[in-house]
């Protein structure tokens, strides 16, 4: 778990060097007020540090009747706090909780916003580590809100990293990511180097690790990725843990640095890992982390079938969950054990390690002793709410004394009060003589205020009936300054409509000239290469003809004649190739025959058809298209398209040179790429290739001066325009081409 949670090594004032100078202070002092209640805190964290759990229960009590008596919640409250993380540490969960609830119920009647958080935090914890998901979820979530009211984000990471870690362990992946990344963006508030980013960092790697397939799909992750994933968030954790100085942390990941290793079969390097993980858990105490490391040390053992080192790493694992009560690690040491003994051929050891790893499981996971944590938390309730009787009783009796010396006081303030109320009735009695005055001078001047009124409202009334004709005569003005305006506005109207017609229809007409004009130039350029490309081959056949009929050729000039012509027919069967199916798509009814397409089908079977061209030129073809790939493609026109791409980058490629191909899904699209290590294209060629208008790009001659046409480029943008999808080129002269399709998703 990766919340916050305060170890207990507390230390005791210097002045006491021993139990017995806390004791004979805390007796000699007569008094019960606030430094008694000091000595008695001393005395119980002096016990609870050295996991003396009786004594410190006892003096735990003395803490809370002498806090309650003083009125101080807040040392209450501490008491509590630090009894459960006692416990905690040791991992004595059902009193951790038990004093967890206390401390809880404390904070919630103080309105102690921070001490409820903490507390859910912490038990949050204790229930994650008992697989008791639930519980530690809804811990969890409670603390959010309280930490965020408080500003406090750290904390708020916190908790969402615990979430992540339920969801990690649930092997939900999907659901774990997104409080990753909530939690990494609280965290790197702290600075990029913080523990925080750290801990997210290796919990990242660990996700990775366990996701399924399609969950790395979702990320946009290729599974043969997920190892180098998993290793770039590990070693971006590991210098933040050394940074930190943090051996625990650093243990950890560097455990699972090794186990990666190991999985990649990199065995030198995953043996320096993991006896780096042994070094360093040397240097601190966590000894759940050192046993759980030991653990996998010894998995490691296992599958590398060294089952001595594995038992002998088991074994130590076994030793130290033994001694500190860490029942979950035994119970994984005990698997393990069994297991080894098994593949071992010594089955009696195998049984009786394995009926251990029941016993343990058992009791760590059944009814019973959910049932009896529950008794036992009832049980400190009762205890709790007949303590609070208690001291609610002595407070009603604080408070019924103070209520007798209130009487009092109010008896004298009433006998005050009434004399006060004499004097008062004494100047209402003047006031009313005065106000019944004033009241006959008002009314005078009332009348005289309603006779200026009367004559006022006749001028007003006059006034009124003027600005009446007025308002009449603008009302029928400014009706027919409406009309005009309206009129005006439906002749603008109509003009704009009719120029906006007409620019829209010259847009049309021009787009269609550039259209036919381009199509003219396509239709040039074809019948200047059926009347050139076609005659040559056409005349070297007949030559060769006459040479074969005179025998006049000798048998080696006969070998490299017949292999210029097979050259020579090869490119003029391609040129035949691209016409016919340039010429089939763009007659009038064509219909594709578009459907699901295997991806990985199509482009396996051109490859094998250019198998030739390939090995003339010890070419490299990575193919790293996954079997599962589907598009919605014509198949015939998908192969063409694939096949005059690869054909290109052949040609363009430099001996032993590498060509890559690969398909990612992106939206409601698959991006399908070939790219090449050659000789490239220049910007001019590149931008008229990715224009949507550029039909026709000039041909050049490749590595090994092989010939083009430049039709093949026109037939893969007219059928990729059919199937609904793009093309575009990427290319920088001398360092290669990249030739992306973009092709829709069933």
């Amino acid at each position: 778990m990766f919340c916050i949670i305060g170890f207990c090594h507390t230390k005791v004032h210097a002045q006491y060097s021993s139990e017995a100078d806390l004791i004979n202070a805390l007796r000699k002092y007569p008094k019960t007020d606030s430094i008694k209640l000091k000595l008695y805190d001393e005395v119980f964290r002096y016990y609870g540090s050295r996991q003396q759990y009786d004594p410190m229960e006892l003096y735990l009590d003395s803490v809370r009747i002498l806090s309650t008596k003083l009125n101080l919640k807040n040392k209450l409250y501490d008491a509590q706090y630090r009894a459960a993380l006692f416990y905690h540490s040791k991992t004595r969960y059902s009193e951790a909780l038990a004093h967890y609830q206390e401390s809880y119920a404390i904070a919630d009647a103080s309105n102690n916003t921070y001490g409820m958080a903490r507390v859910l935090l912490n038990t949050g914890a204790i229930y994650m580590d008992s697989k008791d998901y639930v519980k530690a979820l809804e811990k969890n979530q409670q603390a959010i809100p309280l930490y965020e009211k408080l500003g406090m984000k750290r904390e708020v990471g916190s908790c969402y990293m615990n979430i992540a870690e339920v969801f990690t362990d649930l092997n939900q992946i999907d659901k774990a990511f997104p409080y990753l990344n909530l939690a990494l963006g609280l965290f790197i508030q702290n600075g990029p180097n913080s523990r925080g980013v750290g801990v997210v960092s290796e919990a990242m790697g660990v996700a990775f690790m366990k996701a399924k397939d399609q969950d790395l799909i979702n990320l946009g992750v290729l599974p043969s990725q997920r190892y180098n994933h998993a290793l770039e968030h590990f070693k971006k954790a590991l210098p933040i843990a050394l940074l930190e100085d943090d051996p625990a942390l650093a243990a950890s990941i560097n455990a699972n640095i090794g186990e990666v290793y190991g999985l990649l079969s990199d065995h030198t390097k995953a043996k320096q890992y993991f006896e780096t993980v042994m070094n360093l858990d040397q240097k601190h105490d966590y000894h759940v982390s050192s046993s759980k490391n030991k653990i996998r040390y010894a998995q490691y053992f296992f599958s590398q079938k060294n089952y001595t080192a594995g038992l002998q790493m088991a074994h130590a694992a076994v030793r130290i969950a033994d001694r500190y009560k860490i029942p979950g690690n035994l119970q994984n040491a005990y698997e393990l054990i069994s297991k080894i003994y098994e593949q071992s051929g010594n089955y009696d050891s195998a049984l009786l390690y394995y009926q251990q790893y029941v016993v343990i499981k058992d009791s760590l996971f059944n009814a019973e002793k959910e049932r009896e944590i529950t008794r036992k938390q009832l049980v400190l309730d009762f205890e709790v709410k007949e303590k609070e009787y208690r001291y609610n009783r002595q407070l009603l009796d604080n408070e019924l004394k103070q209520q007798v010396l209130l009487a009092a006081t109010q008896r004298d303030q009433l006998a005050l009060a009434k004399k006060e109320k004499d004097v008062q009735q004494l100047l209402f009695l003047q006031q009313r003589t005065k106000l019944q005055n004033e009241a006959g001078l008002q009314a005078a001047a009332f009348q005289q205020q309603k006779n200026k009124s009367d004559y006022d409202r006749a001028i007003a009334k006059k006034q009124i009936d003027n600005q009446q004709l007025e308002l009449r005569f603008n009302k029928y003005l400014n009706l027919f300054f409406l009309i005009s305006v309206i009129v005006l506005l439906i002749g603008g109207t109509i003009i704009f409509y009719s120029q906006r017609k007409a620019k829209k229809l010259n847009l049309i007409i021009s787009e269609q000239k550039n259209s036919l004009q381009e199509l003219l130039h396509v239709k040039d350029q074809l019948l200047g290469t059926i009347s050139h490309d076609m005659r040559t081959p056409i005349n070297s056949l007949i030559s060769f003809t006459h040479l074969l009929e005179n025998s006049q050729i000798s048998q080696e000039k006969l070998k490299v004649y017949a292999s210029q012509l097979k050259n020579t027919l090869g490119y003029t069967q391609g040129l035949m190739d691209n016409l016919l199916k340039w010429a089939t798509s763009q007659m009038h009814g064509f219909v594709p025959d578009i459907r699901i397409v295997d991806l990985k089908e199509i482009t396996d079977q051109v490859v094998y058809t250019q198998t030739d061209m390939i090995l003339r030129k010890e070419l490299i073809i990575e193919n790293n298209v996954i079997d599962t790939t589907k598009v919605l493609a014509d198949p015939d026109m998908l192969a063409s398209v694939i096949r005059n791409i690869l054909t290109n980058a052949i040609k363009f490629s430099y001996k032993k040179g590498v060509i890559r191909i690969e398909a990612m899904a992106s939206g409601k699209y698959v991006t399908y790429s070939i790219s090449d290590q050659g000789i490239g294209m220049d910007d001019n060629k590149v931008k008229l290739i990715n224009t949507a208008t550029g039909y026709s790009v000039r041909s050049s001659e490749g590595t090994s001066e092989e010939k083009g046409n430049g039709l093949g480029l026109i037939l893969c943008k007219s059928f990729i325009s059919i199937m609904k999808g793009s093309i575009k080129v990427s290319s920088k002269i001398k360092e290669g081409s990249t030739f992306t399709v973009e092709l829709p998703l069933p």
